[in-house]
């Protein structure tokens, strides 16, 4: 218990909306924010000169139709890709209501900051054509960092690790706040070299999900044998 105090008290001080929950203490999390916070580190926040911008509730269509356009949910993030799919539909008048600002922008970086096990996952926007984020879907607009760049801090076992310490509120209902990300800390070396890791992870998920396509292709190929059965 007097471990754990003092603790509390050093994340306080460091901390002014500190939140005392035990999920600050888990998986070694604390040890790991004081060793890099021993060396030169830098903020999130530090590359977001921009408040971020969380989408709109829009009233959904029941169908989409032809020039209606399609809504980011956390359900359409999966796995840093956004399935277009899973998207839900929002009347073309109604969009070109919306600010010009929280209309997406091919590059824009995207992160669930709500419901439980949905936080914190985020995904670069590459997208073609008009769409929209809910309010459950944040975008962030780096500057001075490449926006897949930061998706992939966000994405690793750092960026998780500090969205779980983040998270507050009733359980299924818990939520991360925009300070709480500014506020997450990486090491400095990280920047060295960044980008160059990024591309060569990219190249290689990208080989991965070609792949991952002919075998899908080749799984229906050898289904399909079944239904000369029946002629």
């Amino acid at each position: 218990m007097i471990t754990i105090a003092k603790m509390s008290m050093s994340l306080i001080s460091a901390c002014p909306t500190f939140r005392c929950d035990p999920r600050y203490f888990f998986d070694g999390s604390v040890r790991s924010e004081k060793k890099i916070r021993s060396a030169d580190f830098f903020e999130l926040g530090d590359f977001l000169p921009e408040p971020m911008i969380k989408g709109i509730q829009p009233d959904y269509l029941d169908t989409p139709a032809e020039d209606s356009v399609p809504v980011i949910n956390t359900l359409s993030i999966q796995r840093l890709t956004i399935s277009e799919a899973a998207c839900r539909h929002m009347p073309r008048d109604d969009f070109d209501e919306v600010d010009e600002v929280r209309r997406l922008r091919k590059g824009d970086a995207l992160l669930t900051m709500d419901g439980g096990v949905s936080i914190g996952k985020p995904a670069l926007f590459d997208l073609e054509g008009d769409f929209m984020t809910d309010t459950h879907v944040c975008i962030l607009r780096p500057v001075g960092m490449e926006a897949r760049s930061m998706v992939y801090l966000l994405a690793s076992p750092l960026g998780q690790s500090q969205f779980r310490r983040a998270e507050s509120g009733a359980s299924g209902q818990t939520a991360v706040t925009e300070e709480d990300i500014r506020r997450f800390i990486f090491p400095s070396a990280l920047l060295t070299g960044l980008d160059a890791v990024v591309a060569e992870i990219d190249a290689e998920l990208g080989a991965i999900a070609a792949e991952r396509n002919l075998l899908a292709e080749r799984e229906t190929a050898a289904w399909s044998k079944l239904d000369k059965l029946s002629e």
